[in-house]
């Protein structure tokens, strides 16, 4: 059985695991899942869980769940769920909220974590790059220093581009997300907010170290769409150069772009106002990788859930598609 590890975490993640969740069973080979998610988000309901709680973050752990889930039905629907009404409670996720209480009631995070995963029948592993309470620090361009993913990903804050991006404390790689990655038979980085998703898992301790270590072959999905604060402007080579700080740029074997840029004018105007813009593919013909073009574009645009306070990505992969071309690389 061919082994698949994604590092990453959001909305990106999720969309590759909501395709990938097909070939984890059925008369196809079937893959091995493994998915290690960045553990540093500290906006929205997951600061409550930092806050009030004492525990990690695990928006991004229920959204791989949900992606991998093979229950059909309310509990699936359930763990998707958002309350949008009730003081207090408007924005939480039954998600968290449950496995705030498994926690609890297994004695850790861990063990909650994975008795979840039974409960909503995942086929594949969901593993926190990290278990360490920690926060991210951006350093950008003009010298100002950003504490916190959620300031991070507002962009509201430093100008310029990020020069220094690292975890305060320092931290270091869970045993069994090292594993993963040393097993591993192919590893995809992204999609995703090119700092606060995918960085943010590169600067623990031993991940990088990892993935050098690791013989599996290298994909890096390109983003549809810059992100202001953390790629504000970028070209595709602009992406690889920022990651290239911190994973060896000669690691990266395969390079997933999308071709399509056709969305509704309300939504580009959307975009435009944000300060994102479309990735504009400046690679040509590389030597170092191999550049796969394909139109990836999900149609249609992503409705916002009630109750939701973040700002989320209304344009994104297709699943379907975007999982078709990583199961041709393994």
């Amino acid at each position: 059985m061919k082994k698949v590890v994604v590092i990453g975490g959001g909305t990106g993640t999720y969309t590759i695991l909501r395709g990938l969740r097909k070939y984890t069973g059925g008369k196809t080979p079937p893959l091995q899942i493994s998915a290690i998610v960045t553990m540093a988000d500290d906006g929205g309901s997951n600061k409550v869980l930092r806050d009030e709680f004492g525990l990690l973050p695990t928006s991004g752990i229920r959204q791989c769940m949900v992606a991998l889930s093979h229950k059909e039905g309310i509990l699936r629907k359930l763990f998707a769920y958002r309350y949008y009404q009730g003081r207090g409670i408007a924005g939480m996720t039954f998600g968290n909220l449950f496995m705030a209480a498994a926690s609890d009631v297994m004695g850790g995070q861990r063990e909650g974590i994975k008795e979840t995963a039974k409960l909503l029948d995942v086929k594949g592993q969901i593993l926190p790059v990290s278990y360490d309470k920690v926060s991210l620090l951006a350093t950008y361009a003009d010298g100002t220093e950003v504490l916190g993913e959620h300031l991070i990903d507002e962009g509201k804050r430093g100008k310029g581009r990020i020069v220094e991006f690292r975890t305060v404390p320092k931290t270091t790689v869970d045993p069994e997300a090292k594993k993963a990655i040393e097993e591993a038979d192919l590893i995809v980085l992204g999609p995703g907010d090119l700092y606060t998703n995918t960085v943010a898992n590169l600067v623990v301790g031993g991940v990088a170290e990892a993935i050098v270590k690791s013989y599996a072959r290298l994909v890096f999905v390109m983003n549809v769409m810059t992100k202001k604060g953390e790629s504000t402007g970028y070209l595709a080579s602009d992406y690889l150069a920022d990651v290239a700080q911190y994973l060896p740029k000669e690691r990266i074997n395969y390079v997933i772009l999308n071709t399509e840029q056709t969305i509704e004018a309300q939504v580009e105007r959307a975009y435009k106002k944000e300060g994102s813009e479309w990735v504009v593919d400046d690679l040509g013909e590389r030597t170092e990788y191999v550049v796969i073009r394909e139109k990836l574009l999900a149609r249609g645009r992503v409705a916002k859930e009630k109750g939701d306070k973040m700002v989320r990505s209304m344009v994104r992969h297709d699943s379907d598609n975007l999982a078709r071309v990583i199961v041709g690389l393994v």
